[in-house]
Formats: C-alpha cells, sequence, structure tokens
C-alpha cells in the first residue's frame, strides 16, 4: 500500500510541471507572434540592369539573394556588397560608401558622387511602350535662368537650349531622343516620370 505522503508530493509535483509547461508554451507564442515579419521585397525598386549615365553601352546590374543582402556590378565589372539605408536608398561600402538613391518612379538612380544610372531602355517591339511627351519648357541642369523648349510636329521634334541654338529630333530604335545639333548628334533618355532628359553629352534638363 502506498504512502499517503508520498502520492501528495507527486500529484504536486505533476501539478507543477503542468503549470511551468503551460507557461512556456504561451511565452512562446507570444514571442512568435511580436517577431516581426521579414519584408523580402525591400529593395526590389534597385534589382536589374541599369545603364551608367544612361548609356547603353555601360550596363551595370544590381542583384539579391532574397533582399538582404545585395551586389552591385558597375560599367568596368567592379562588384561592392548593397546595404539599404531606407526604402529607397541604397549605400555601396565597397566604392567609398557613395549612396543611391531611386526616383520615384523606379527609372534611375542618383549616386551621392554625381553620376547616375538609369533603366536601360532595349526597345526591339515592346508593343506596349508610348513615347513620352516631351513638349513645353524645359530648364538646363534645372536652372530656370537657362530656359529650353521643346515642340513637336508630327514625328520631328524641335529643340531650343538655352542659348537659343536649335536642333532637330526624334525617337529611335532605343527609345532615345536623338537630336541634331549643326551636325553634333546628341541623345537623351527621359527619366524622372517624363520630367527630366539626360543628355550623353553629361547634361540635363529638367521641368
Amino acid at each position: 500500500m502506498s504512502h499517503p505522503s508520498r502520492s501528495l508530493r507527486a500529484a504536486s509535483h505533476a501539478a507543477r510541471f503542468a503549470v511551468i509547461f503551460g507557461f512556456v508554451i504561451v511565452l512562446c507564442s507570444e514571442i512568435a507572434g511580436a517577431a516581426p515579419v521579414p519584408q523580402g521585397n525591400q529593395g526590389a525598386g534597385f534589382l536589374g540592369q541599369w545603364c551608367a549615365q544612361g548609356d547603353p553601352n555601360k550596363t551595370t546590374s544590381i542583384t539579391s539573394n532574397g533582399g538582404v543582402f545585395f551586389n552591385l556590378t558597375n560599367e568596368n565589372g567592379d562588384t561592392s556588397p548593397g546595404t539599404l539605408q531606407g526604402p529607397n536608398v541604397m549605400s555601396a561600402p565597397g566604392w567609398q560608401f557613395v549612396t543611391g538613391t531611386l526616383t520615384s518612379d523606379g527609372s534611375q538612380i542618383n549616386w551621392s558622387n554625381g553620376t547616375f544610372w538609369a533603366r536601360c531602355n532595349n526597345g526591339g517591339g515592346g508593343g506596349g511602350w508610348r513615347r513620352p511627351r516631351i513638349e513645353g519648357t524645359w530648364y538646363r541642369s534645372g536652372n530656370r535662368s537657362q530656359r529650353c523648349s521643346i515642340r513637336r510636329r508630327g514625328d520631328t521634334y524641335t529643340l531650343t537650349n538655352e542659348a537659343s541654338a536649335r536642333a532637330t529630333g526624334s525617337w529611335d530604335s532605343r527609345r532615345q531622343l536623338t537630336t541634331n545639333w549643326s551636325g553634333t548628334i546628341i541623345s537623351g533618355i527621359v527619366t524622372n516620370g517624363g520630367n527630366r532628359i539626360n543628355w550623353n553629352n553629361g547634361t540635363f534638363w529638367t521641368r
């Protein structure tokens, strides 16, 4: 016949274990519920192929292993890791911590060293492309005292720069605006929702 005190002690130990076990389960469920959900799509706007200074011959790229670590490759083949500093800012520690800011429309990365990467316009028969409406007043380098203009007649554009020089222009097969300034050919890529033209001579117009 078992001793009554031993039975009481066994029952007490079992009750204590049940209480502790239940507390552990509740604590684990609360911790799991409080854990942040990984944001796998952070930085997705930076991913893909880019063209340095808008030049299709200077391709660059940004890849990711799942939204945490990024790898950047410039037009010379040099690489740098990339880290997000915010939803639209990326730092490149391997390139003297230069930072790039993604434009609101995702078409360009403006780097803190004065350069930029633009989305490469590969052309090639994409039926959904609509040429942007670029007619109107523009300003060289965003300077309101350096007024420029673009007018359109059919498929041909007439451009006037800040010095009142004129050129004709049209869209080419790469979806770039090719202009002829008295024999000097300058091509431009329209970015920032149609409000900026990056010219391949290093200048830009905004409006």
